[in-house]
């Protein structure tokens, strides 16, 4: 039976005396804006006036009944889902624990510690920016150009400390369930379980760990798409699945929702049912193929058996303050990818490993996931035992968690912190130790929970640590030449990537959005203060005044530049992303930064943080539609190819059409073609000189069309 502490509790800061309500889940800054004591830290420039709320310790309490029949049970338990971060918990005075971790659950005892009748609980958090700085003193880190240093020491949510496009709103609370739970008899602790496909079946394999405190009987499930159940007695079960059925992403199966087999365990005592669980399955394959071939070595998705040009994007924590993002706003934005083909989200590695539901939803919805480790930027100092075994219980409960799920693609050990080395490439125990850790050591700590899942240890990564990372012939590339290089917008045309993980162009928000973190002011202007507090990338307003002045007359009014900002960000990702999708086979994937926010803010996201579309989502439904057709313009030629990366081969007719500024057609042809599944083929071959020779390429224009 579970009890849930979920509601209504008291906080206060351990330094004053008035207890206030408090909701849990949720944190202290929305417990504070809730009581009236802070502003909305997302308007204007307010985000400043609250970095005292980090530097406190914060206490929280409530109580709750336990029954004499409660009491009677075996065994009671506290479950914490996550608690963030450093803090300890009390019941009725007494020290149960100390939580050092975010991101994993806590399950304590507290049978000896409760009563029959009224019992508190009480979690003292200690300031995460106290705690940081103290263990900077003792253990300098490198500098972190994100802001505090020595971030590293702590596991929570790097960018809850700022980014380049995030505030600096470290929180401290009880951010997901609480609750009691009761034991009578056995209890299932784990369940694991793991699918193969051999010669046309599907192998499934079962096996749970549990407590048990008297007898108890065990029974487990499949039961399939179409109803049928499958059913053995015991902990452990092996099924074989005859002609299953398999899963895809959306776009090669062309279904809404993807066939899942739910595998649950029963504990019985007669026919009182004393606990149970459940798991889904997508039965696939999924490799990463990172071979030789002509080109350098590859990095290239397979999935059942076929090669997958990956179109996505980047997501980073949906708000600051988590417990706000629910199951509406998830599938908002699940709609969000759909709506723009994109078959693959790479959860970034300095916010959080992703929930149990985005994993649930990704898995109906057919769409692969990219997970990070929660490591980003920096340098970890893995070479503190105390660390690294907090580290390992992070990677064992994370992966076993997430394991099981079909959309899980990868696992990634890091966010570019190899990329970033030479920034600390004189403390050597850093640079040591990180090659130890996400070479070495973190991968054999994966595969005693996964044996199946990809692995590569960084993003960018190259041949080896430290060698290649971000060159074109090996591996995943972030690549910032455009933005914070200030190259041309169609420069990615001259790089030909294995995959781009990470590329990206700034706009401003909807006007929707302006409107509300600015207040209403009326007469923007970039130059204000509050966009300035509203633009955490350095010189960021002045990029996109470059850029959109690189492409248009700068604009008199302001909406017209909110326009225009996001006119040439679509026109930017559009133009990398259909030249690495005409070379698929060489390039395997692009991955833009970002999809969304985490405030009302100017960013790279292609939504902002109230859910309005930017013109880049719009775009990237085009850029990316499975079947679609692409112009490669040079001052040479002009070639034009039709995509497909549906897994089926396609009848399709594909025209051009060279017409003048007038309006009338000069020139105009038609090809009937199939092409094949997941292929792309060259349709027309134009010679620009020979183009030249009759018509004033000045004055002239090309116009595509694929008619299916």
């Amino acid at each position: 039976m579970i009890k849930t502490l979920n509601g209504e509790w008291l906080f206060k800061a351990t330094d004053q005396n008035e207890w206030k309500k408090a909701t849990v889940p949720g944190c202290n800054f929305l417990d504070l804006m809730s009581c009236g004591d802070i502003y909305d830290p997302f308007i204007s420039t307010c985000e400043k006036d609250v970095y005292f709320v980090g530097e406190k310790d914060w206490e929280y309490k409530r109580t709750f009944e336990i029954s004499e029949e409660d009491f009677e049970c075996d065994d009671v338990l506290l479950n914490c889902k996550m608690l963030d971060t450093i803090c300890e918990v009390y019941i009725n005075s007494q020290f149960l624990f100390a939580g050092d971790n975010c991101f994993v659950a806590y399950s304590k005892s507290v049978k000896s510690l409760i009563n029959v009748g009224e019992n508190e609980i009480r979690i003292v958090f200690k300031s995460p920016v106290n705690y940081v700085s103290d263990k900077y003193k003792k253990c300098p880190t490198p500098v972190n150009s994100n802001g505090q240093n020595g971030i590293v020491h702590i596991r929570k949510p790097q960018s809850h400390f700022g980014w380049d496009w995030g505030p600096v709103l470290p929180l401290s609370g009880i951010t997901k369930d609480i609750e009691l739970q009761f034991v009578n008899t056995a209890k299932i602790d784990y369940l694991a379980v793991t699918q193969r496909l051999d010669d046309g079946k599907a192998i499934i394999n079962a096996k749970a760990d549990v407590t048990s405190f008297g007898n108890y009987d065990s029974e487990i499930k499949v039961t399939c798409p179409d109803g049928s159940v499958l059913t053995q007695m015991g902990n452990s079960a092996q099924f074989v699945i005859e002609n299953p059925e398999l899963w895809w992403t959306y776009e090669l199966s062309a279904n809404k929702k993807q066939p899942l087999y739910t595998v649950s365990i029963t504990l019985k005592a007669g026919e009182k049912v004393l606990d149970e669980q459940s798991k889904r399955l997508g039965l696939r394959t999924i490799e990463l193929n990172r071979e030789i071939d002509k080109y350098g070595r590859n990095f290239q998705f397979v999935l059942n058996g076929v090669p997958l040009y990956i179109k996505g994007s980047n997501y980073i924590p949906p708000d600051s303050f988590i417990t706000r993002f629910d199951k509406k706003k998830l599938d908002y934005m699940l709609d969000a990818v759909q709506f723009s083909n994109m078959n693959m989200i790479r959860i970034w590695g300095g916010g959080y490993y992703e929930s149990d539901e985005f994993y649930d939803a990704c898995d109906e919805r057919g769409i692969l996931v990219w997970q990070d480790f929660q490591f980003a930027c920096q340098a970890y100092p893995f070479f503190d035992d105390d660390f690294l075994s907090n580290v390992k219980r992070e990677v064992e409960y994370n992966v076993k968690r997430l394991c099981h799920h079909p959309s899980l693609a990868v696992w990634n050990g890091n966010n570019e912190i190899e990329d970033m080395h030479m920034a600390w490439v004189y403390m050597t125990k850093y640079v040591d130790w990180t090659e130890k850790f996400f070479y070495h050591i973190l991968e054999n700590e994966i595969r005693k929970y996964d044996n199946s899942t990809p692995y590569t240890p960084t993003s960018p990564v190259g041949e080896k640590h430290n060698y290649g990372v971000g060159s074109d012939n090996v591996g995943d590339t972030h690549l910032w030449a455009v933005w914070h290089g200030l190259k041309s917008m169609n420069y990615y045309r001259k790089r030909l990537t294995r995959f781009c993980s990470e590329f990206g162009f700034e706009s401003l928000p909807d006007m929707k959005t302006i409107d509300i973190f600015a207040e209403h002011k009326g007469n923007y202007s970039l130059d204000d203060e509050v966009f300035n507090a509203h633009q955490k990338c350095e010189n960021g307003n002045d990029k996109m005044v470059y850029y959109v002045a690189s492409r248009f007359n700068l604009p008199k009014k302001f909406k017209d530049m909110v326009y225009l900002s996001q006119v040439t960000q679509n026109e930017c990702i559009a133009d990398a992303t259909e030249h690495w999708r005409r070379n698929k086979g060489r390039c395997n994937g692009s991955m833009y930064w970002q999809l969304n926010d985490c405030w009302g803010v100017c960013s790279w996201s292609s939504i902002d943080y109230y859910g309005n579309y930017k013109a880049l989502q719009y775009g990237a439904r085009h850029f990316n539609a499975p079947l679609s057709v692409s112009i490669e313009d040079t001052k040479d030629y002009v070639k034009i190819y039709a995509l497909n990366d549906l897994n089926t081969p396609q009848d399709i007719a594909v025209s051009y059409e060279i017409f003048d500024f007038v309006g009338s057609t000069k020139e105009a042809d038609e090809k009937q073609i199939t092409i094949d599944k997941v292929k792309n083929e060259c349709v027309f071959d134009l010679d620009v000189k020979e183009l030249s020779k009759t018509y004033d390429l000045k004055r002239t224009g090309i116009a595509v069309r694929l008619i299916k």
